[in-house]
């Protein structure tokens, strides 16, 4: 009996380190360049297809941040000094006027959203895909100024593609709870897929199960199965912005099974920000771009 539950035991290590193996294939993570034959930065208007009503409008302003200061030493004539002789010292004034600061983000945002009534993907193949539906399509708008300031006139010009919300449905924890321990949900086959494409998201650690044998049946630890949140190339150092073209989030809520999967740019990171950090804390939009769980 003990041999033959260590042999089933060597038997289930060996298909998990397999499956392992096949998981860690190193897929390089190459951001998406946009959707449906639109780039990112492409302008509203070149969208003809959207209706002109947005499902959704959202306002932010936040303060420019400073990124990093640099300054170029002017040296004074030397000045002695009685331990080590002539020392070269910065003039201060003119040091002062040649100070360059970088800065990043700041002004008005605005994001508004859209989607085409009926409009859906699958994503994979037909026997074995998920319906992504409804598909969102997003703007981003932002300029320089207080948050009281009017939209200016060019504002067609500055609202641009700046990421896509797709929506599918997956089973709700209360339904897990009557399937099996190793039934594959919806969640599962969207992260598949995007670990096919895009590689390992930010943090990823997929743990296996082993199953032993007994007189009695199987026996396993049973509990609730836990969904992350896994993203590709997010935000580091202060939230601001990925340093990538685009971001990819994958999230599922387990009480109503309801999935997103989001690309975002740096602009659609930045209205999260000025909203989190300058007067809507809790903001959704940033817990999903930043939240742990």
């Amino acid at each position: 009996m003990k041999l033959r539950s260590f042999m089933l035991l060597l038997a289930s290590l060996f298909a998990v380190g397999a499956l392992a193996a096949e998981s860690g294939k190193r897929v390089k993570y190459v951001p998406p360049t946009g959707f449906a034959g639109h780039a990112w930065g492409d302008t509203r208007l070149s969208f003809e297809k959207l209706p002109d009503t947005p499902i959704g409008v959202g306002a932010a302003w936040m303060r420019t941040i400073v990124k990093q200061t640099d300054f170029h030493c002017v040296p004074n004539v030397s000045v002695g000094t009685q331990m080590n002789g002539a020392t070269d010292m910065c003039n201060f004034q003119e040091t002062l006027l040649r100070l360059r600061s970088e800065f990043q983000g700041g002004g008005v945002y605005i994001l508004s959203e859209y989607a085409i009534e009926d409009q859906g993907f699958r994503f994979g193949d037909e026997a074995d895909g998920v319906v992504l539906h409804p598909v969102v399509y997003q703007f981003c708008a932002n300029w320089q100024g207080s948050r009281k300031r009017a939209a200016p006139q060019n504002f067609d010009e500055l609202n641009r593609f700046c990421g896509m919300k797709f929506i599918f449905q997956s089973e709700t924890r209360e339904q897990l709870r009557s399937l099996p321990d190793d039934y594959v949900t919806n969640y599962d086959r969207v992260l598949d897929r995007l670990l096919a494409k895009y590689g390992r998201p930010s943090g990823y650690l997929r743990r296996g199960r082993v199953l032993i044998e007994t007189l009695d049946g199987d026996s396993t630890d049973v509990a609730e199965r836990r969904f992350s949140i896994w993203r590709w190339c997010p935000a580091t150092g202060d939230g601001l912005h990925t340093a990538c073209t685009a971001s990819v989030t994958l999230s599922l809520d387990p009480a109503t099974g309801t999935g997103t999967v989001l690309y975002s740019t740096p602009l659609l990171w930045e209205f999260a920000y000025a909203r989190e950090n300058y007067g809507f804390k809790g903001d959704r939009l940033y817990k999903l771009l930043h939240a742990r769980n």
